[in-house]
């Protein structure tokens, strides 16, 4: 993708010296400077007395060109000054917004210290813009250049960036759930998948769709970080029931350079065909990456098609899937290191937004119900949405929920919309709290759910297992959700007599 960017290049006068920006004296910057784009395996080379550059960034190329003469030499300058330690793609942003926004980058510099604040309120208004300003101004203190002292750097750095709405409104959207794809929609992606699986005759663009879909649904992916998969980065293996079974090892994306870590997903098993397909695709093509797409539109794009091929609309982006998953992992009670696990975060702040989001919907509902902490499935159970012992044995058996809890043979306790088969969480100690259930109006399977699930709780404490682990905490939470079951069937007949 190239982009040009026309600019207009007023050049003011300082009120110090007369001399403007362009006639400072600035650092020698580097002639030349290379970068590594990890999502495309290609290198960049950009060179201070080139006045077009191309660079490779997150799959894609894009084309910088800078203005003329003496004022595109100090553009070139002052972005290979201030990017020396940057990754590809934030350094492409950093020199667009230079470029876009050079006229307001010379008035700052021309402006006065004491008039800077005012200035800087005036001529910017996105954070992007603040971060190229700032970079430059604080060059300009540490360098003494023009009438910019070190004793200034102070005012340069307490400027507002504009970053602090921005992070409220994130904040608030998680917090209303805003981004959380329906029950609906994560059951018609699960479909799709499932369907795909089983298909023989999908294109290599198709597969392609597949498996960026799984990534993204499954494990939360950008998709910046899938493109960049090399064939051995993928890993197959037999498990305990031979098997196969795979896992895949990405890239951790917005890391600083120097900081860089990977993570390791495992593919759920009914997926796996779909990666092994793929895999030994882009083996017989003689390509070093998985996927054919390079970039994070095509990659996205292929998913989508994928989706009409079985008439599923995907109006999810990956970055709602991707919430969808942070937020599912608190609903289901998982802590702060799990969310930021899943997330690929080197801190766990933003895991507690997801986490005080699942708070809120539990406060909701308790307010609703008059009980404890349980989710939005306890709404239906709440105005009748319960099942008969007729209804599940004339039901598919894939939706009738069975299993062993504790020490117990637990079955009957209801029915799963989308199928066993399609979910990846224990049957029975998931179920209570999950909005694809449908309980059982039979009150023994209820009892016996909860003794089995009281004496998987006594071994956890007998085995010293902390109160504080998912495992745990989804146990009470279910024991919770089954109890507030039973209360709702001794009601019943008040409730609906």
């Amino acid at each position: 993708m190239n982009h040009a960017i026309e600019i207009a290049l007023p050049q003011p006068q300082s009120e110090h010296g007369g001399k403007s920006p362009l006639d400072w004296k600035w650092p020698a910057a580097p002639a030349l400077m290379t970068l590594f784009d990890k999502y495309s395996g290609r290198e960049s080379v950009v060179r201070l007395a080139d006045r077009h550059w191309e660079v490779f960034a997150a799959g894609s190329t894009v084309r910088l060109e800078f203005a003329e003469g003496q004022v595109g030499e100090l553009q070139r300058a002052l972005v290979l000054l201030t990017r020396r330690a940057s990754s590809p793609a934030p350094f492409r942003t950093f020199a667009n917004v230079l470029i876009a926004k050079w006229p307001a980058i010379l008035e700052l510099l021309a402006t006065p210290a004491e008039k800077l604040r005012e200035t800087w309120t005036t001529v910017l208004s996105h954070p992007l813009e603040t971060n190229v300003a700032k970079a430059v101004l604080k060059l300009a203190c540490k360098a003494g250049a023009g009438h910019w002292r070190a004793v200034h750097m102070p005012l340069v750095k307490s400027l507002d960036t504009f970053v602090k709405e921005g992070l409220r409104q994130n904040k608030r959207s998680i917090g209303k759930r805003e981004r959380v794809a329906s029950v609906d929609a994560q059951a018609a992606i699960v479909r799709v998948l499932d369907a795909a699986a089983s298909e023989d005759d999908l294109t290599d663009r198709q597969v392609e769709g597949a498996v960026a879909l799984l990534i993204t649904y499954q494990h939360g992916m950008r998709p910046v970080q899938a493109p960049c998969l090399d064939v051995t980065h993928v890993r197959f293996f037999r498990d305990a029931s031979d098997d196969l079974a795979c896992v895949l090892s990405f890239h951790a994306a917005k890391q600083t350079p120097g900081n860089e870590f990977e993570l390791l997903r495992q593919v759920k098993p009914e997926w796996v065909p779909l990666v092994a397909r793929l895999h030994a695709t882009a083996l017989a093509h003689g390509r070093q990456r998985l996927f054919n797409a390079t970039g994070p539109i095509t990659f996205w794009d292929r998913a989508v098609v994928l989706c009409k091929r079985f008439s599923v609309q995907l109006d999810s982006t990956a970055r709602s899937l991707r919430h969808t998953g942070a937020q599912t992992l608190a609903d289901a009670g998982h802590d702060r290191a799990s969310i930021q696990a899943f997330l690929g975060h080197k801190s766990a702040e933003a895991a507690s937004h997801y986490i005080r989001a699942s708070f809120k919907q539990a406060e909701l509902i308790n307010t609703a119900l008059g009980a404890s902490k349980l989710y939005n499935s306890l709404l239906d159970i709440s105005t009748g949405s319960f099942v008969s012992a007729d209804e599940i044995q004339l039901a598919p058996e894939d939706q009738q929920i069975g299993a062993v809890v504790g020490y117990r043979l637990v079955a009957g306790v209801g029915l799963c919309k989308a199928g066993q088969s399609s979910c990846a969480y224990n049957p029975v100690t998931s179920c209570y709290g999950c909005p694809k259930f449908m309980p059982s109006l039979d009150r023994e399977s209820h009892v016996e759910a909860i003794e089995g699930m009281r004496d998987q709780v006594r071994l956890y404490l007998k085995q010293g297992i902390s109160d504080e682990t998912p495992a745990y905490r989804q146990l009470t939470r279910a024991l919770a959700g089954a109890q507030q079951a039973l209360t709702l069937i001794d009601d019943r007949p008040k409730n609906h007599g």
